[in-house]
């Protein structure tokens, strides 16, 4: 499966619906019935996005977890409990639960930012910090200096 890129901004109609961008429907083009699943991020004010093949890593890593790990726990409601499982409609659209818009603040424009094997969902405020925030982590490569 391709990776997930760029900055998108899409309004959610009346029922709550968003258009998925295409570079990303583009992307599971091979992937027949691509089933997404949307929890709450562990980046506060955001909603991820998974392709149902790439989610799985965290099915065995929870798998790899012993039982009786309070951890375990958590990640299980994170990855089950507050989750859901959605099909694209015909029009590329998936509803974003309420729950899930209400965490993340959305309103009726949003932004899916492309992560490589999933998506995040952000308010475009948001979406702004993040990627500021976010690039100032990447580190400054300056040609043509000396040495300090």
């Amino acid at each position: 499966m391709k990776q997930l890129f760029g900055t998108h901004e899409h309004r959610l109609d009346a029922k709550g619906r968003v258009s998925v961008p295409a570079a990303f429907r583009n992307a599971w083009k091979d992937v027949p019935d691509m089933t997404i699943v949307l929890r709450p991020s562990l980046i506060a004010g955001c909603v991820e996005g998974w392709p149902m093949p790439a989610y799985a890593k965290y099915e065995q890593e929870l798998a790899a977890m012993a039982e009786t790990d309070p951890n375990r726990q958590g990640w299980a409601t994170k990855i089950y409990s507050d989750a859901v499982e959605l099909e694209l409609d015909g029009q590329g659209r998936i509803a974003i639960p309420d729950h899930l818009a209400a965490e993340a603040g959305l309103g009726e424009v949003v932004c899916f930012l492309g992560r490589g094997s999933h998506f995040h969902i952000w308010a475009p405020d948001g979406a702004k910090v993040f990627l500021e925030a976010t690039r100032a982590l990447a580190p400054k490569l300056t040609f043509g200096a000396p040495p300090a």
